[in-house]
């Protein structure tokens, strides 16, 4: 459910971050006890169905702010990503935790300051860099997404003109629109859903990411198909189960 593309078909707006201000410390996820919602998806690459993953969301909202994590476990990696959002969806900040993988392990960050996003690797091999964000449009980063389309106003013809951006600083613009309501059938029921696309702008290709959001509120995905990248395998989503 992540949109990271190969450097050479992203349009890339990377800047070296110089005597910036970081901070210092991985955030770890949602802590409020306002109002917490939990679901439980299975990830499954088309054609490598051995290779499946167990994903987690825990939201948690605030009366100021909402918080997001994902836990994602796989045979070759363990990856949370936490997220800080303002009531109205818009990002403050974002980390993402990787415990196993070929590189090992790695903490990277990335928050807002007004028209600009910041990206930090504090592990590893470091990196500092900043991102424009492009008038008009919404960022989202990697994992966000799916917090976003609580927030899109259904029923209208109104599109999201979206710039995203993921832990490795790449970036891409896309456009997410509604294009009908269909009835879906998961491990953890039927659900009437809206069926959102969010297209992909590249320079050669232009994937598109399908989400099916439940038609009541509060609005969470039910389904999602797409590619995680150009030379990835198709990956379908489906909730397994909710909290």
């Amino acid at each position: 459910m992540k949109a990271g593309y190969p450097n050479t078909l992203f349009l890339i707006l990377l800047v070296a971050a110089q005597g910036l201000a970081f901070p210092g410390t991985i955030e770890s996820g949602p802590v409020g006890q306002s109002h917490v919602e939990t679901y439980h998806y299975q990830a499954v690459p088309i054609g490598k169905e051995k290779e499946k993953e167990d994903i987690e969301l825990i939201f948690s909202f605030e009366e100021d702010s909402s918080e997001y994590a994902s836990t994602m476990v796989s045979a070759k990696s363990d990856e949370r990503i936490a997220i800080k959002m303002t009531k109205e969806g818009n990002l403050i900040s974002g980390t993402r935790s990787l415990r196993r993988g070929s590189g090992g392990p790695i903490e990277e960050k990335i928050w807002r300051d007004g028209k600009t996003a910041y990206i930090e690797q504090t592990s590893g091999t470091e990196k500092k860099m900043q991102l424009g964000i492009p008038e008009g449009r919404t960022l989202a980063i990697e994992g966000s997404l799916l917090v976003l389309l609580r927030f899109f106003p259904y029923g209208s013809a109104t599109q999201w003109d979206l710039f995203m951006i993921d832990f490795s600083g790449q970036s891409v613009t896309a456009t997410a629109r509604q294009t009908g309501i269909e009835h879906i059938i998961v491990p953890a029921g039927e659900f009437s859903c809206y069926r959102m696309e969010v297209l992909i702008h590249t320079f050669i290709l232009s994937p598109t990411i399908v989400c099916w959001v439940s038609t009541e509120k509060p609005h969470f995905v039910v389904k999602n198909e797409g590619k995680r990248g150009i030379l990835t395998r198709k990956y379908i989503t489906t909730l397994i189960g909710k909290q």
